[in-house]
């Protein structure tokens, strides 16, 4: 992607939806690839979520097939009105591995040298079974390619995703280095704006949550 925008050419709103809250997320875990449920308070963001979307002509709604963003999206789905949408593999969390369901106090405490490979590296390291930070915004920048390229999605998108591929969206569409992959606060139930063409993508606004839905459409 290069920094010149063609005024002939589509730009797309994408919406970057990361699901609500689950018991996981609120204890620090690291959920990964886990098919875990929203709780309460998540389908409550979901539900919020929902109503923020419900006056807006969205085009197309592309899911994680995983449970909490399937729920989200359904709470959204069924907000606008929209019978079907797409799930797509490619939206699925960072791999994690042997890491899957642990805090990273806990593996500092049970793996202190795999820790400290992570810490001095945490952007190459991969998890035993899992993958690095680099594959996996390389994995991103793949699936938002064939999302646009390979399906119907008209020009007001809704992904309903996770934290980590929101933060790979976001470093891909705006050619930000991988290292800064963690600098990016993601929070359960916020939503991120991106207007997106072939040739230039613009960060409209990243982790509206709940208290300020009412502010910006």
């Amino acid at each position: 992607m290069v920094d010149l925008l063609d005024f002939s050419e589509t730009v797309k709103s994408l919406y970057l939806v990361r699901h609500g809250e689950t018991a996981a997320t609120q204890k620090g875990r690291i959920c990964g690839e886990s098919n875990i449920s929203l709780n309460d308070e998540g389908f409550a963001q979901a539900n919020v979520l929902g109503s923020w979307f419900s006056d807006m002509e969205i085009s197309s709604i592309f899911s994680s097939p995983l449970a909490r963003a399937v729920q989200t999206a359904d709470a959204i789905a069924k907000a606008i009105k929209m019978p079907t949408y797409f799930k797509h593999s490619g939206l699925t969390e960072k791999k994690e591995g042997e890491w899957e369901g642990k805090t990273y106090w806990q593996l500092r405490d049970e793996d202190p040298k795999a820790w400290e490979k992570w810490s001095n590296n945490p952007i190459d390291f991969a998890p035993p079974g899992g993958e690095s930070v680099r594959s996996f915004v390389d994995r991103i920048d793949r699936a938002l390619k064939d999302i646009i390229n390979n399906y119907e999605t008209g020009n007001r998108l809704v992904l309903t995703t996770h934290a980590g591929v929101i933060r790979g969206i976001i470093l891909n569409c705006l050619n930000i280095p991988t290292e800064n992959f963690f600098r990016l606060d993601i929070p359960t139930g916020s939503i991120t704006k991106i207007e997106y063409s072939e040739n230039f993508a613009t960060l409209k606004y990243t982790s509206l949550t709940l208290e300020s839905y009412s502010y910006v459409a």
